[in-house]
């Protein structure tokens, strides 16, 4: 019980691991869970292979769980036959994580390569991969247990499909894709037909999708199974929350906007809306709490879900660090940070009077750092609470602190925070 309220510490981890050598045996597969490595570092010096071979000598590489591999490119010529047997090691692999994956040179002998992570890959991630839709089509569906997808950053070019056998590229399974789905910078729609079609369909309950192409395919697909959806209110390329005739203040301009309808009254199980504090900042900064309340309260009008009962704003890395807070994590409020959290406040306050919904406030940070930040909406909170900003809502909301076991901020996990004086100690 002690090491699981650990399990995001590394410094109280080893410390735990030196205890005793029952303490050692519960903490040490937290510890070596995630195997992080990058091609090259913003020093220009490689670190791979140097993780995978620490922990093939020490006889610890059946205790990772994750692997991410992250740098310029990652090409057939980073695994030369000594590191692919170290490499095969890694048997018990549930997460794998690569950033700009060279799968057309991996063809035809990808399987030989990844095969020993093919039976266990719960949740795949792939950053700027490069290849055609049939071969990333093709890669994913190596993994015949797959439940979780991750895609960031597919430009639309790419080798042409034309110069592709289709007949050596049939993925050899069909993964029951049904946990959830994030998609980033996707401008490949063909790539989101093709999967649909080549898989027998997704069945995901939960999307985060941002800049995507043909997105409204992904929504018709899981109209039975998605249960949460994450959207952004300004999204220029997604089929999301464009509205009709709506007035935009712009350089002092009334403008009239005819842009596309959004809907959610397909998705029946829809249980829970998730919206980025960036973005309804993003909204403000367009027009006006009235333009951001009319943007969000068109979703929430269109679903028809009967599950659906909640609205969670998310604070993310950015939300805490750009506010320049992070150098001193106890002191209050500031009159803009107050003024900004009273912005969003306001807008959901006229989006509930459409429809009753609970508000849930979450920190989706780390660390020491998730910590303040809940400590600093609880604080904004309280304040709407006396202006009475949550009066028109029947429950009071929930401010919750999800910390994340990789966080994207590397700093938190490389190095701790020295509260007596307010930074990052090395």
């Amino acid at each position: 019980m002690i090491i699981n309220h650990l399990i995001y510490n590394k410094r109280s981890l080893l410390a735990c691991s030196l205890t005793c050598y029952s303490w050692y045996i519960a903490a040490v597969p937290h510890l070596h869970h995630t195997l992080v490595t990058t091609l090259y570092s913003w020093t220009g010096k490689a670190q791979w292979p140097k993780p995978l071979l620490h922990l093939h000598r020490l006889g610890l590489l059946p205790l990772v769980k994750t692997v991410s591999i992250h740098g310029y490119e990652f090409p057939p010529s980073r695994l030369n036959l000594l590191l692919l047997l170290r490499f095969s090691m890694l048997t018990n692999i549930q997460e794998l994580q690569i950033k700009r994956l060279d799968i057309p040179g991996f063809m035809p002998r990808v399987r030989h390569c990844f095969g020993h992570f093919l039976p266990r890959v719960r949740s795949l991630t792939l950053m700027e991969p490069e290849g055609c839709n049939q071969q990333i089509l093709y890669f994913i569906g190596l993994f015949q247990h797959l439940e979780d997808l991750t895609l960031r950053r597919m430009s639309i070019w790419g080798l042409p499909e034309a110069q592709v056998d289709s007949m050596t590229l049939t993925p050899p399974f069909r993964p029951p894709l049904r946990g959830r789905l994030i998609m980033k910078f996707i401008k490949r729609g063909t790539l989101l037909k093709g999967m649909i079609e080549l898989f027998g369909g997704v069945r995901f309950h939960y999307m985060d999708l941002s800049q995507v192409y043909g997105m409204s395919l992904l929504l018709g697909a899981c109209v039975e199974t998605l249960k949460t959806l994450r959207l952004r209110l300004t999204d220029p390329h997604g089929e999301q929350l464009y509205l009709k005739c709506v007035e935009v203040l712009t350089n002092d301009f009334t403008a009239i906007s005819f842009l596309r309808e959004f809907g959610l009254s397909k998705n029946k199980s829809l249980q829970t809306l998730e919206i980025t504090a960036s973005s309804i900042d993003d909204a403000l900064r367009r027009g006006s709490v009235d333009y951001a309340s009319s943007l969000l309260g068109h979703m929430v009008s269109t679903v028809k879900s009967p599950a659906f009962f909640e609205v969670i704003i998310v604070y993310q890395d950015h939300d805490f660090y750009d506010k320049g807070i992070h150098g001193c994590p106890f002191r209050g409020m500031s009159a803009t940070e107050a003024s900004w959290h009273y912005s969003r406040f306001e807008v959901l306050r006229k989006v509930q009077k459409a429809r009753d919904f609970q508000l849930v406030l979450c920190a989706d940070v780390k660390d020491c750092v998730g910590e303040c930040l809940v400590r600093l909406l609880k604080e904004a909170v309280a304040m709407g609470k006396v202006t009475g900003v949550f009066d028109d809502f029947s429950s009071e909301p929930v401010v919750i602190y999800s910390p994340r076991s990789i966080p994207v901020n590397y700093r938190v996990e490389l190095h701790g925070w020295d509260f007596s004086e307010g930074r990052y100690s090395p």
